[in-house]
């Protein structure tokens, strides 16, 4: 890559002038309210998109030029060009650090999961060998994101895709499926010198030649590994000193009497930097590259498995451990993550690699333990696939196959363990939409049908009938919902715990008639406020609302009640009709259940780019919709969005947090600007009623995080009050007007 290349990819900025913080956001107060015309709530929105995407822009910089210092190596380690661009990688480096006041890494992953087309135009796509990930903190970069970070920021982001491709051929090329980059926070020229040293040790690993050998030092396999060699190359430790300890550490490791203490690590290098008498001589490195250890963790495996995953890492490892490539392939074949947004067609040959490690297990003596983990990990990687992936599958005999968007069929022969799990997905794909038109009377279930709810329900088949005539009491003859018989089964569902919850929310919160949908979360919060694991409920109702392929249901609304009700230890609701989260629960303190709201924010935490794009696409469909003069009978009106971004508010406002301060701040700046576009622009003068109470449920959260910033702009949106009343010429607009405000600076947090 030359230098013009590079300088596309520099911001124009320095790190510090971009913003002040990753999750912060503007702390000033708006001066001059009456003078922003834009929505103040999108304007935030977009703000927080743009810290997100220059952290995009540092680390697709950082890849780019890692993989390009790297490649060109064979040709000249000391150049002058390369050396250039090792002084931007630092400098990179040293402004990623100056955004964060925590330790960080850069991680980039080889997924193998979807083919990307580089240009809409163009019928070519790159294969699914360069598709890698780049993250930070949460923040993702792939070719997807990338896309899109190109038509937000056209002249940085220029050509930003074809970059990354760039880059990630280059590390596939290189055999290089993964690499970690740690940082610190306050980094600098002087303190990244164990950088530099690394990746200098990097360009000699990757130019050594025969007499060079004693450099590297070799793993429990007794093949060269980077990281070893990194970990001697960074501590100025003789690489002969360390292939010792690596050499004493094997036999306990791969011998026939392993030591029990040594079965939960998959690499020597895992048990050196674990050991407390090496780690003062021997301190971690700051990058790490081709680790089974990132691997691994970037698989999800439950902590409780962790003994047998590293057996199940260990035999790849001995099987493939000279081809990084194939250990990455076949380690994804059998991990939850690896089959996480897989492509139809790219799922069969994953399954095939994991159909290839079920055979190698079979020559192993512990291959009852080795296959019963790997299963349940794919089992858990082919839980959460949509059913529009198991409808491209086809099941002919004993093989599955697919056909792409040429026509083309591919055949897939697979184990018959893994055989059998596939055919069951499919078929539950179907058994949903049977249970989903379960108010039809012409739907008939049959055995394979009871089988299926029998199993993804953990309960026996004679169970899972029990349960569908359960649900079809439910429904009068005409279809439409019984909340009398639903309360009536309330014990019984509550049998099924675990699954019923789950079964119930996905195919009866979509319930076509409004009254029925209200009659249903009437009745379901009674069963939510009776679980006994609550924690699952809540999960399951935050990953289903913040489901970045919808901008807003029906169902978000109710979602949100029964989720502000699961993070109380007691609510009043229960024993009412309700269509709304009442306001007086924003004065509920004592009574929050601080293990839900932990809940709540992890998840916030892990998901927070899903959480801002759904409220950016609300707020984009509520602006729309407020200037809209006619509207479809089964459109979504303006007003139930308002109800929508309530619950938001109220929810974001119980759980607090950074994520949640910024949202609640931003709706407080959208809807207590009296010339913000909603006001201003909106077609049907009587909504705007609506924003006002939005604003004081909002005002009132908001005084939860007790921030003196925002309290100030609270005063200072009390104090245009006239602005306000001169948006509606109506006494019943004063009125309201008055009232809002007067809530607005009421000190009752």
């Amino acid at each position: 890559m030359g230098n013009d290349e590079e300088s596309s990819f520099a911001l124009d900025k320095s790190a510090e002038e971009i913003y002040q913080q990753l999750e912060g956001i503007d702390d000033t107060v708006r001066v001059d309210l009456s003078m922003k015309l834009e929505s103040e709530l999108m304007q935030f929105l977009q703000d927080e998109e743009k810290k997100r995407d220059s952290f995009r822009l540092l680390i697709a910089q950082t890849a780019s030029l890692f993989a390009d210092i790297l490649v060109e190596t064979k040709m000249s380690a000391l150049n002058s060009a390369n050396n250039h661009k090792l002084r931007v990688l630092l400098n990179t480096l040293t402004n990623i650090s100056a955004l964060s006041d925590m330790e960080n890494k850069i991680t980039c992953r080889y997924r193998g999961q979807q083919t990307i087309q580089e240009d809409s135009n163009s019928p070519t796509k790159t294969p699914e060998t360069y598709d890698y990930e780049l993250s930070i903190d949460n923040i993702l970069l792939d070719f997807q994101v990338a896309q899109k970070v190109e038509q937000r920021e056209p002249v940085k982001g220029k050509s930003l895709t074809t970059k990354l491709i760039k880059a990630f051929t280059t590390l596939s090329d290189m055999q290089i499926f993964n690499f970690t980059i740690y940082i610190k926070p306050g980094e600098d020229g002087t303190s990244l010198k164990k950088h530099e040293k690394s990746i200098n040790t990097l360009l000699r690993f990757y130019t050594s030649k025969p007499e060079q050998e004693n450099f590297l030092v070799l793993d429990e396999y007794d093949q060269p590994n980077i990281n070893l060699t990194l970990l001697a190359a960074t501590n100025r430790v003789r690489a002969g000193s360390l292939q010792k300890l690596v050499d004493l550490i094997k036999p306990r490791m791969l011998g026939p009497e392993p030591a029990p203490e040594l079965i939960r690590f998959t690499t020597a290098y895992d048990v050196i930097l674990a050991t407390k008498r090496y780690q003062q001589q021997l301190k971690k490195g700051v990058i790490e590259v081709n680790s089974v250890h990132q691997l691994m963790l970037n698989s999800n495996i439950n902590p409780r498995r962790n003994a047998e995953a590293v057996q199940v890492s260990r035999l790849v490892l001995a099987k493939y451990g000279t081809d990084p490539k194939k250990v990455s392939e076949v380690i994804s074949s059998i991990s939850s993550e690896g089959y996480h947004n897989i492509q139809s067609k790219i799922m069969g040959k994953r399954l095939a690699q994991a159909t290839e490690f079920l055979a190698l297990a079979e020559e192993n003596e512990n291959k009852d333990l080795l296959q019963q983990e790997a299963m349940l990990s794919i089992e858990e990687g082919l839980e959460n696939i949509p059913d529009e992936v198991y409808n491209e599958l086809n099941i002919e005999g004993d093989e599955i196959s697919t056909v792409d968007s040429l026509g083309r069929k591919t055949n897939w022969s697979l184990h018959q363990k893994i055989f059998g799990l596939v055919s069951y997905f499919k078929q539950r794909s179907l058994t949903k939409q049977k249970v989903h038109d379960i108010n039809n009377r012409a739907v008939q279930f049959d055995a394979v049908d009871y089988s299926v709810i029998a199993r993804n329900s953990n309960i026996t088949i004679e169970e899972a009938e029990h349960l569908v005539e359960l649900l079809k009491e439910c429904f009068s003859e005409s279809g439409r919902y019984r909340r009398s018989s639903f309360e009536k089964n309330i014990p019984e569902f509550l049998k099924y715990e675990d699954k019923v919850f789950e079964f119930l929310w996905y195919y009866m919160k979509g319930l076509r008639i409004k009254e029925d949908r209200i009659s249903f979360l009437n009745s379901i919060q009674i069963l939510v406020s009776q679980l006994k694991t609550p924690e699952k409920a809540l999960t399951i109702i935050l990953t289903d609302i913040f489901n970045p392929a919808f901008p807003g249901r029906f169902s978000d609304r109710n979602g949100f009640i029964l989720a502000n009700i699961l993070l109380r230890t007691y609510n009043q609701e229960v024993k009412s009709n309700i269509e709304l989260t009442p306001e007086e629960v924003l004065y509920v303190w004592a009574g929050l259940n601080k293990e839900m709201v932990k809940v709540a924010q992890q998840f916030f935490h892990r998901n927070r780019e899903q959480v801002l794009q759904k409220v950016k696409r609300m707020t984009q469909l509520m602006l729309q919709l407020s200037i809209e003069k006619v509207h479809q009978e089964e459109q979504m009106q303006l007003r139930f969005l308002l109800y929508l971004m309530r619950e938001v508010v109220m929810f974001c406002s119980l759980i607090g947090g950074n994520i949640s301060l910024s949202t609640v701040k931003g709706v407080v700046q959208e809807f207590g600007n009296p010339h913000s576009p909603f006001y201003r622009k909106i077609e049907k003068k009587s909504n705007i009623s609506q924003g006002l109470k939005l604003l004081q449920v909002a005002a009132r959260g908001l005084k939860r995080f007790h921030d003196p910033i925002c309290l100030e702009l609270l005063r200072r949106i009390a104090g245009m009050e006239q602005e306000f009343i001169d948006l509606y010429d109506n006494q019943t607009h004063r009125d309201t007007v008055k009232k809002v405000l007067d809530r607005v600076v009421k000190e009752d947090i």
